[in-house]
């Protein structure tokens, strides 16, 4: 929906009474699963996608091929019915490719794939729809003309046809550039023709087709437009590197290059072609890092030309500048034959994979499928490579995911492929250990049924996930007493968890105790680093308490919460079940878009591996990291309170696929499976149901980025509108008594562990909200932030708002759209219940923290030192802008907040 063909395709759908429906993640990753479940009729394609199925196609018919029986033939045809029934869900009766021209054998595949005819379109954002099938639509074309472009060779007299720069007049093209005069002066000549930039030849009456660009741009077959000349620019820094030429056509997904080597490395590797291009594809990876560029910005394979370009061979211009359009007449042909090969290798490089799997460890099975997937022979791959360095997105790392999976029979999740968490070791590590791992391990299906409409609590039971010995020397162990010397913590690189970290750390210094960490990482030592990462961002106070505290008390061990005993060794394992006191669960996959199935292995499946070792050798106080969730009310059911059994306020949680329901399923199962375990085995459990976690008030630019909160301040800051109010006016409850329900990140953490350590029987939940009846609400945080100097204009009726405040948001650079409410507006369709206090009961809470008296003091209220800590936390981290003038009562909720 970012291009207006999208815009387009919307509204032509509703418009004809159909439904359209929208990928669930931004990545693509789950592309052609979620194609499968519309089942399309229509299908608006772009070349990359073309590739992606192409790719699937091929990875079945290599995968199939060894264990054929009869015609070859039928072979492809049977995996082209599959294809187009459990893939692309079998009633596709229209299809088009736009965004780029896609290659003949591309469109042939794909129509026999689809079993219809690919209509080709060619627009523009500036001027829509031009051609369908290269007939130019009239209307919106009201008239066209081509002129020559000398300097690139085509003139309106070539023969057989005409060719030359397209220019349109028609009914659709826009006014000009938003706030961009300099650019609306260009957009059309002195006569009102729309300049194209696209060169066109003309086959026929209204008849073009599209053959090149005009500038130095480039626009791939996944749509992305690339500039060739400030790449050859960037890439000519490489000291291997004296020239280059990089060239590619639009139906090509990626670059290609002509290298003249520099001058010094000549003599050394003329007779070493094969390891120079090694060493040069590296120093591409060194500079696409240091100057952040795509994947597809790095050239994916390339010639070495020993001859200089230069004035004698036409290469070059008297004053030193590339010739391209010499250097393409020179090394079109060369290069097309290098692509093709390419995608041939490609295609035989798959069928190696499958043939070669049972003759080669599995790290080597993992490396070749990479260098198929990039698609370069030249890269050495190592296992400390990061699939996105060596060239991979989100499209090819679907590509990868499926293909590994076929070989291994282990679905490696796309997140983790491109994650800068993980490289090609850990890929491999993950699928050995999901080889080495009990086949039987428990699945969605397995404890809730094939197809289930609903999940019920009932069908949680901890047989089912822990061995029937392990339960029955369980009810036998020794129960905890004392104070918990050694404490396991998982999520500490979570935004909850470092302060929780922290906290158990000072607690630690005193007892001369210890704490255990699992995080994920390649091994112990980089583990502690990227633990250590997530303190020493912003604030050099909390960096060396960290590196102080943990220096003394702390043990970080490399696991992964997804794994059969998170991935450790069976020492490691046995050793932590002897030592553990405590346990405190505060690791998840926090993805509020994924399904329960999607996050089940690391947020159900992790739970009771953590069970598992809480009744191990002796029982372990078990703290767990719930969510408010779990006990809000909805339509059918009342707020869940701190004292009822889950299992009896919950039975059953129907699947409605609506936003969080996945995350707060798996939570819920969680608490379920620890009340077993308190009832049966008299494991002490302590639950804390967390709502919002705001801000630390204390330590700088410690704040959750990406939370609904953050998002909707930085937005309101960015475009400085907010209305009258966000609660419904006309609500028996008066807005004015209207209250936000948040706890900072450092009272939340503090709560935790001193109220959930030291618990050696029973189980107890407590409700972590903001109860108090205050009348501070999102109103009072927008009044806040004009008295410090925002300027926030408040616009009377809600609609226009909301209206006027997406406008805004979408009008905003994309760095910014990232971290704006873009991605939640949905929220904020209609105006909120004025609520008076929280929804939730939190008595148990409230009575607690009175209790403990001296560390939590009190439940904190939202106050306007906490919203100037806010913003001067933005700006810290360049999330907004400086603000132009200190207003007096910023700067003196900021000392009051530096005396806290």
């Amino acid at each position: 929906m970012s291009h207006v063909a999208g815009h387009s395709s919307l509204k032509n759908t509703l418009a004809r009474g159909g439904t359209c429906y929208f990928t669930a993640r931004s990545n693509l990753s789950s592309l052609l699963e979620d194609m499968r479940l519309a089942k399309p009729t229509e299908l608006s394609l772009v070349p990359r996608v073309c590739e992606m199925l192409y790719q699937r196609y091929h990875s079945e018919l290599a995968k199939r091929r060894p264990f054929l029986v009869g015609n070859e033939s039928t072979l492809r045809a049977d995996i082209l019915s599959e294809l187009r029934t459990d893939v692309l869900g079998g009633r596709v009766r229209w299809a088009s490719c736009s965004s780029a021209p896609l290659s003949a054998k591309l469109k042939e595949f794909t129509e026999d794939l689809l079993g219809t005819e690919l209509h080709n379109v060619y627009g523009s954002t500036e001027a829509g729809a031009i051609w369908i099938d290269n007939k130019l639509l009239k209307p919106p074309v009201l008239e066209y003309t081509l002129i020559d472009v000398p300097e690139l060779g085509y003139h309106k007299t070539d023969k057989p046809y005409p060719r030359g720069e397209l220019l349109l007049k028609t009914a659709s093209i826009i006014p000009g550039y938003y706030k961009r005069p300099d650019l609306s002066e260009i957009l059309c000549d002195s006569d009102g023709f729309y300049r194209t930039g696209d060169i066109v030849t003309e086959t026929g009456e209204n008849e073009l087709h599209f053959i090149d660009r005009r500038k130095n741009v480039i626009k791939l077959s996944q749509g992305e437009f690339v500039a060739t000349a400030k790449l050859e620019t960037l890439f000519a820094a490489s000291p291997l590197i004296r020239q280059i030429f990089i060239y590619a056509r639009s139906e090509w997904s990626s670059l290609l290059a002509v290298i003249v080597p520099a001058a010094h490395i000549r003599d050394q590797f003329v007779d070493m072609e094969h390891e120079l291009k090694r060493l040069i594809s590296e120093s591409f990876r060194d500079i696409k890092k240091k100057e952040q560029l795509k994947p597809y910005e790095v050239p994916r394979d390339f010639i070495i030309e020993w001859e200089f370009f230069s004035q004698n061979n036409g290469l070059l211009s008297d004053h030193g500048k590339p010739m391209w359009p010499k250097l393409r007449q020179r090394y079109t042909t060369e290069l097309d034959r290098l692509y093709e090969a390419l995608a041939s290798r490609e295609i035989e490089k798959m069928q190696g994979i499958y043939h070669n799997r049972n003759g080669q460890t599995v790290m080597e099975t993992v490396k070749m499928a990479v260098r198929t997937i990039i698609g370069s022979s030249d890269i050495d791959v190592k296992p400390s490579d990061q699939f996105r360095d060596l060239g991979g997105d989100s499209l090819s790392a679907v590509q990868l995911s499926t293909v590994l999976e076929d070989v291994f029979d282990t679905r490696i999740p796309v997140d983790m492929i491109i994650s800068r968490g993980s490289d090609v070791q850990s890929l491999a590590d993950y699928i050995e250990h999901k080889q080495g791992a009990v086949i039987d391990r428990p699945t969605v299906a397995s404890i809730h049924g094939v197809g289930a409409t609903a999940f019920h609590a009932s069908q949680l039971k901890l047989d089912k996930f822990v061995s029937p010995n392990l339960l029955a020397q369980a009810s036998t162990l020794p129960r905890p007493g004392g104070a918990s010397r050694t404490v396991l913590l998982t999520g500490a690189s979570g935004f909850l968890g470092r302060f929780l970290c922290l906290a158990l750390l000072a607690d630690l210094e005193e007892c001369g105790g210890k704490l255990v960490c699992i995080v994920r990482g390649k091994d112990n030592a980089s583990a502690y680093e990227r633990l250590a990462g997530v303190f020493g961002q912003h604030d050099p106070k909390l960096d060396h308490e960290f590196r102080n505290l943990s220096a003394r008390r702390l043990e970080v061990i490399a696991g992964d919460i997804a794994l059969p005993q998170f991935g450790l060794d069976h020492d490691t394992w046995e050793r932590l079940s002897g030592e553990v006191d405590a346990i405190v669960h505060a690791g998840a996959l926090v993805n509020h878009v994924f399904s329960y199935s999607q996050i089940f292995e690391a947020n159900v499946l992790g739970t009771t591996e953590l069970i598992k070792l809480a009744l191990t050798a002796r029982l372990k106080e078990f703290v767990f990291i719930s969510s408010i969730a779990v006990a809000s009310p909805t339509e059918s059911r009342n707020a869940l309170d701190e004292d009822s059994d889950i299992r009896v306020s919950l039975p059953s949680i129907a699947i409605d696929g609506n936003y969080a329901t996945g995350y707060a399923t798996s939570k819920w199962a969680g608490e379920i499976l620890l009340r077993e375990a308190n009832e049966k085995y008299s494991l002490p459990v302590t639950v804390f149901r967390s709502s919002m976690i705001l801000a630390h008030r204390r330590y700088i630019g410690q704040l959750n980025v990406p939370d609904a909160f953050t998002r909707l301040l930085v937005s309101i800051i960015l475009t400085r509108l907010a209305p009258v109010s966000f609660y419904n006016t006309n609500a028996i409850m008066s807005c004015l008594t209207a209250h936000y329900d948040g706890l900072p990140v450092d009272s939340t953490a503090d709560a935790i562990i001193t109220l959930g350590l030291g618990h050696h029987e029973g189980y107890r939940t407590y409700n972590l909200v903001n109860p108090h009846d205050d009348g501070i609400s999102l109103d009072t945080v927008v009044d806040w932030l004009d008295e410090f100097g925002y300027r926030i204009r408040r616009v009377r009726d809600y609609v226009a708002w909301r209206d006027e405040f997406e406008g805004a948001l979408q009008s905003l650079p994309e760095k910014d759209q990232k971290s704006s409410t873009l991605p939640l507006l949905h929220a904020y369709e209609r105006p909120l219940t004025p609520i008076s206090g929280s929804l939730i009961s939190a008595t148990r809470f409230e009575q607690a923290v009175q209790s403990a008296g001296i560390r939590l003091e009190c439940i904190p209220h939202i106050s306007p030192s906490l919203i100037a800590k806010y913003a001067r936390d933005l700006e810290t981290l360049g999330l907004i802008p400086p603000h132009e003038k200190r207003d007096s009562r910023l700067a003196s909720c900021e000392a009051e907040r530096m005396h806290m």
